[in-house]
This record gives C-alpha cells, sequence and structure tokens, in this order.
C-alpha cells in the first residue's frame, strides 16, 4: 500500500514529472513515509542535515530564529513542495526549523541517496539548483522589503508576486488557490492578519481582488503597484 501511495504521489508531483519509470521506481525504494501531527517538528535549527524531504499531504512552515529567539519565517509549504534541500547544498547542520502547520505526510530521502538521484538525473540536478536558488532570491527580496516598504506594500507586493506565478481561469482572470489563510500572509510580509484582512478588503472595494475561502481572483493586475 505505501509503494503505490508513493507511486501515485510521484505522478502528480511537478517536479518528478519528468522522470523514467525507473528513476521513479528509484525514488519508491530511498524513501520513507512519515507522518507528523499539526505542530510537531520536522527537524530544528543547528540539527545534522542528513535528509530531504518530499511534501506529500499537509502544510509546513520553515523559519529562523535569532539570538534573541525572534522569528523569521522563511515559507509556508504545500503539498508537492520539496524542504530541507541544505543537507545536499553541503551544509552539515541546518539553518532553520521546519514543523508541521497541520497533519502531514511526508517522504523523506537520506543526502546520500538524493545525491545519488541528482547524478543519475542531469536535468532534475538543473531543476533542484534553480529552486534553492529562488528560494534564495525571495528570502533577500522580503528582507530588502522589510527595509524599504511599509505594510500595505509588502501585503499588496505579496499578493502580485504570488499572482504572477499562479494560472488563469476560464475568464481570463488570474486565481491565487487561497491555501494561505490571512495568518499566514501576516507572517510572511510581517505585518499583522487584521492589516492583511483591512488591505485586502480594500482592494476588493475597489474591485482590484475579489476572494473567498477557495481561492484569490486578480481582476485588475495593473493596479496592484506599489
Amino acid at each position: 500500500m505505501e509503494q503505490k501511495s508513493k507511486v501515485w504521489y510521484l505522478e502528480n508531483f511537478n517536479f518528478f514529472s519528468e522522470l523514467t519509470v525507473e528513476e521513479r521506481n528509484f525514488i519508491c525504494k530511498n524513501t520513507e513515509m512519515k507522518s507528523f501531527k499539526k505542530n510537531e517538528p520536522i527537524y530544528f535549527q543547528h540539527s545534522p542535515a542528513k535528509s530531504v524531504y518530499f511534501l506529500k499531504e499537509g502544510k509546513i512552515r520553515v523559519s529562523k530564529y535569532s539570538e534573541q529567539e525572534t522569528e523569521f519565517l522563511i515559507a509556508i509549504l504545500g503539498e508537492g513542495e520539496i524542504f530541507g534541500e541544505s543537507a545536499v547544498a553541503g551544509k552539515a547542520k541546518r539553518n532553520e526549523v521546519a514543523i508541521a502547520e497541520e497533519k502531514t505526510m511526508l517522504c523523506v530521502m537520506s543526502e546520500e541517496k538524493m545525491k545519488e538521484l541528482l547524478l543519475m538525473v542531469p536535468g532534475l540536478k538543473h531543476k533542484f539548483g534553480r529552486m534553492i536558488e529562488e528560494r534564495l532570491e525571495k528570502t533577500q527580496k522580503r528582507l530588502e522589503d522589510l527595509t524599504f516598504k511599509n505594510n500595505e506594500e509588502r501585503i499588496i507586493g505579496f499578493i502580485k508576486e504570488t499572482a504572477l506565478k499562479s494560472l488563469k481561469n476560464a475568464n481570463n482572470e488570474i486565481v491565487i488557490e487561497n491555501s494561505l489563510t490571512h495568518q499566514d500572509i501576516a507572517k510572511l510580509t510581517s505585518t499583522n492578519r487584521q492589516m492583511v484582512s483591512s488591505v485586502m478588503s480594500s482592494l476588493k472595494k475597489k474591485n482590484i481582488i475579489d476572494y473567498d475561502r477557495k481561492n484569490i481572483r486578480i481582476l485588475e493586475l495593473k493596479k496592484l503597484d506599489c
């Protein structure tokens, strides 16, 4: 049953969409499925970096803490995403902590087997490297936004950035799947839930966006300029 679940997962996971049957079987043989309860840590900051994680079900919060125990939220990850990549990037210890935001199921692969897979599939190695670069760029941009943008500008900028990576519906509207709560967006923009709700309500009244519990529709992308 576990083997079938892994195969289904890989077939529906975009990162592995171009792999051959043999390459997918390699992943199935060399991963272990683990479940985590809400608020249960997957790994801690400064713990040994020995594994890479494929998020099958649930949601993960990845954060970094300062010496004063101040949290800087790096990302909130959903189904089909990879994390723990520092294990393959040559780092002996984690720079961040990963915690399950809800009941979560992961496929776990050791550092050695992940490196073997990347050598086996050069195209995957390039994709993996690009993913790491994009995450570093995103983190750097968020740090710059904290310095140069106010709360409203950061929230609007986050919505626009997310919209540019989303798909259009039948009405040619950009649709953001609303997997993030207002509290999640607040954490990712270093604001608060009330501010996020206020900004989104204002954008809705101006007919720039529309939203419900399932998604956010972008009606006027050009007007999402800060």
